[in-house]
This record gives C-alpha cells, structure tokens and sequence, in this order.
C-alpha cells in the first residue's frame, strides 16, 4: 500500500516569460508541472498536496520567490525534508558594484539586479533560516547561454546569463545542504526537441518516477538522485555536466520511492494492479501529444472528455487545443475530472481511431 513522505515540504518555480529577458517558452512550466506532479502522486514521492507550492511564469515575482522561501522558513520542522526548486534564466555580474549571481524573477532588469534579482547571498540568507535538517535545492537556470555587454560608470560590466559556480558553496553551507545545478557555470542547460522537460529536468523526473537505484527501504536518496540524474544528461549530452554542491556526506532520503514500495513488492502491486483493472498505464507526455493530434481542438474536441466519463466542468479554458490537454491531464494525474481515467480515455478515442498504431500501443493491442 503506498505511503505518505508526510514530512516532505516543497517550493517550485517555473519561468517561461520574462518582461526584458528573452523568453524560455513553456518547458520551464512544464517542468514546475511535472515536479508538482511527482512529488504529490501518492504513487510516487508521496508528499502531502498541501505541503507543496507552485509559482508559475506571472505568479512568479522576486518578492513571491522570497515570500516561498519565507514560508517554508515558518512551517518547516527540522525533521522535515525540504525541496526548492527552480526553472528559469541565471545571470552572473561579474564585476561593478552588483557583482553576483542572480536568480531572474520575471521582472528582472540587468540595470538593477539586486533590486529586481534574488542574489546568491541573499537566497543563501533564505534558506539558512528553513529550520529542516535535509533541503535540497534543484536549480536548472543556465539555459540561454548568451552573453550581454552592459555599460557602466568607470568601465564595461559583464552580464552572463548563468547561474552557477563558486557562489553555490555560500548555498550548500549548513547541515544537510544539497544543491543540484544543472550545469558547470560556463556551460547551457539544454532542451531537446524529443523532451516535454529541459534535459536535466527530464531526468529529475524520471528519477523521481524510480529510476534510482533501488536501497530496498522504498525511498529516494539524494546522493542516489544526483549521480542519476548526473550519469544520464552527460551520456545525453557530452558537453553538460550537473555539479553537486554540499558538505554533507549524509546520503538522506528526499521522496518515497514509486510510493514506498519495497523491491519485493513492485512486481506484486504491477501484476495486481493490471489484473484488476485489465489497463495498461500510459505515460501522461505520450497521451498528451497523441490526443492532441486527434483531437486538436483540445478535450472539448467532439466531446471526447465527456464521452469518456469526463467532467465538462472540470476543464479549463486555454489558448490552445495543446495547452488544454495538458491541463486536462494534468488535473486527471491528480485525482480529477469526474469519473474519466486514463484507459477510459484512449479506448473512447478508440471507437474512432481504432486503426492508429500508436493508440493501439498505448491500449496494448
């Protein structure tokens, strides 16, 4: 039976949009989605809904980013496990008076970093006040690679769009201090056209859904996480390289694993899960991009949601047949929609695509 990882805790940014940075599209909201997902499915990390915070593109703001942090600093006990992560732009100063490294909020402005930005020093400020013996810091914001060349009073100041280097250490400081960067500072965190997630993000995710070795205690470990992830994006990509920054050598669990199964028991709950309901499970990503193929005017699209035991009301407006899938999905991966599932979905598609190779694959037939 699965569990509850009742003392986990989480803040999560997601940003795709920005006022004057370029902006990163929607693989940085996909990626708060996606950890928001994991780490609340109930077969998965088992953390409590409501112990998880999600900021997302125009929720996100620096003073939302300080008031998360604030409030994990409030509620979380030191037998808590935190997770603090982060999906967006990075910019070094790397001389002048707003030398640093800067987490960019949506209204970041290179003229002001340290006004519009969160600075290395002062996130390290943040979360030395979190109480929790075991936080872990996720942080994929080097992606943009660029550099810009911003005059300044006395002489020419240096903006790299990155995060990363010897700042991380002031971040590590404490106990039980684990950050995780997606990248050495001089080089890009990617995003491959084949992946919903930036490549790092992906095998977060993919961690978090398993991937780990198993320890056979039915929980995720960090150390386990990072040499995963770690492992995984340099056999993906040759020239990025996650780095690991800590003092800690305690090798602490962050998550249950695949909702605290023993080893024993995995192949125990998959048998009877499938014999019970006669399903196959559906990766969510691969429903989401055929649906949206079948039916590209989203869930609405021939009354393909209610048909299959969808709740109408359930759904949100978006502007796209896309966007409103993988909201719908979204929503249906957490417990909602009305009595619709999964199978229940791709066989009503079927009864009209019943020919579509790749329908067939997901039904198992």
């Amino acid at each position: 039976m699965s569990k509850s990882f009742h003392f986990g805790r989480a803040l999560i940014v997601g940003i795709g949009d920005y006022d004057t940075l370029s902006d990163l599209g929607l693989a940085p909201v996909y990626d708060a989605d996606d950890v928001e997902k994991l780490l609340v499915s109930p077969r998965h990390c088992g953390y409590p809904a409501g112990n998880v915070r999600v900021l997302r593109n125009r929720e996100v703001s620096r003073g939302a980013i300080i008031s998360g942090l604030q409030g994990l600093a409030a509620d979380a006990q030191p037998s808590d496990t935190v997770v603090v992560y982060f999906s967006g732009h990075g910019a070094q100063r790397t001389s002048g008076p707003d030398a640093g490294t800067y987490l960019c909020p949506p209204e970041f402005d290179s003229d002001r970093p340290r006004e519009t930005g969160i600075e290395a020093e002062e996130l390290s400020d943040l979360l030395q006040q979190i109480k929790a013996e075991r936080l872990l810091v996720l942080i994929d914001a080097c992606r943009s690679g660029g550099v810009a060349r911003i005059k300044a009073e006395g002489g020419e100041d240096l903006m790299k769009w990155e995060f990363g280097g010897a700042r991380l250490d002031k971040l590590a400081a404490g106990k039980g201090r684990v950050i995780i960067s997606a990248s050495d500072s001089h080089q890009n965190s990617m995003i491959l056209g084949r992946y919903r997630n930036s490549v790092f993000t992906h095998f977060v995710l993919k961690g978090l859904q398993g991937g780990v070795d198993d320890r056979s205690d039915g929980l995720i470990h960090v150390l386990d996480l990072f040499h995963y992830v770690a492992q995984n994006v340099r056999k993906e990509v040759g020239d990025q390289n996650p780095v690991l920054t800590t003092r800690t050598q305690d090798n602490f669990p962050v998550a249950l694993r695949k909702g605290g199964l023993l080893k024993s028991e995995e192949d125990v709950d998959a048998d009877a899960s499938a014999q019970a309901s006669g399903t196959t499970v559906a990766d969510p990503k691969e429903v989401e991009d055929l649906m949206a193929v079948l039916y590209p005017q989203g869930p609405t699209d021939r009354e393909i949601w209610s048909r299959a035991g969808g709740d109408p009301a359930s759904l949100r407006a978006a502007s796209t047949g896309r966007a409103a899938w993988h909201a719908a999905l979204r929503a249906l991966s957490l417990g909602g929609g009305g009595a619709i599932t999964m199978d229940s979905l791709l066989k009503e598609a079927a009864t009209e695509y019943g020919n579509n190779p790749q329908l067939r694959r997901l039904l198992g037939v």
